[in-house]
């Protein structure tokens, strides 16, 4: 690594730390967690890495998470033989979109779901993939994704491609956001490449929606990358809901064998004040 890049990771690194530390001092009271009352959805998030490294770590980690509904990113054939071999009778709904390289999905089920629509934005290099899972809470709308690294054309860091792709990723959030079905409860999931306060994040917080893990923890991580100068750490992974559900909680799960966490919430239907009150 020559001495340029290094000094611009440090920096990069010190940026983030700087940023961080202002969003937290700046953020309003963490919500605690709340047990549910009656039917609920347990959803998880997770770039699993489309190297498979450390497999069985990341499978323990799935069993352990118990959701009902897992939308992964990163991956493969491999990753499909992987986990319909193991995971099969505890999700008997799967569906798998093979892309090349890191650009597949998944989405393992307990319940039925229904594929909507996939797309890939002319901005991103991945898709978009949006479909509605039965729950019991009713049906829930998905829309899953995985957004443009900080990353060249040629697939390199740069200066450029740090600042240049924050527009790309908010590109293909307003190209991906306006096919949803309006008014019934929805989640956009995935790898973001970008923090709670990035563009894309955050307009889609104008929408309406809600960034699930900020209510309950501002601080941790998602993804983390050692360098042979520092160990590299952002929150990359995000899961924001409609108003039409209530979050539980959300949290980071700290193991599995990728150099992302999953990012697991739970919700329930909102509920309405009655008239009474």
């Amino acid at each position: 690594m020559n001495k340029k890049l290094r000094y611009l990771i440090v920096m990069l690194s010190l940026m983030g730390l700087v940023v961080g530390v202002i969003l937290t001092c700046a953020h309003t009271p963490l919500r605690l967690p709340e047990t549910p009352t009656g039917p609920y959805v347990k959803v998880l998030t997770w770039n699993v890495n489309w190297g498979m490294p450390e497999a069985e770590q990341t499978l323990a980690v799935l069993r352990q998470a118990e959701a009902d509904v897992v939308c992964l990113q990163e991956t493969t054939p491999r990753w499909e033989s992987f986990l319909r071999g193991w995971l099969g009778k505890e999700y008997p709904y799967m569906k798998f979109r093979h892309a090349g390289g890191a650009g597949g999905q998944a989405l393992l089920s307990k319940k039925a779901f229904q594929e909507l629509q996939y797309v890939v934005p002319s901005d991103g290099w991945f898709a978009g993939w949006i479909y509605e899972v039965q729950t019991d809470i009713g049906p829930l709308q998905i829309l899953s994704v995985h957004l443009h690294p900080a990353l060249n054309e040629q697939g390199s860091f740069s200066a450029s491609a740090y600042f240049s792709t924050k527009q790309t990723r908010l590109n293909e959030i307003k190209t991906l956001f306006p096919l949803l079905k309006k008014d019934r409860p929805t989640l956009l999931v995935g790898d973001f490449n970008e923090g709670t306060s990035s563009r894309a994040v955050e307009w889609i917080v104008t929408q309406g929606f809600t960034n699930a893990l900020a209510e309950f923890d501002y601080k941790s991580d998602t993804w983390k990358w050692k360098t042979s100068l520092l160990t590299l750490s952002k929150r990359f992974d995000h899961i924001l809901y409609s108003k039409e559900i209530y979050c539980l909680v959300s949290e980071v799960i700290k193991s599995g064998g990728s150099d992302h966490f999953p990012v697991r919430a739970i919700f329930e239907e909102r509920k309405l004040p009655s008239k009474a009150e």
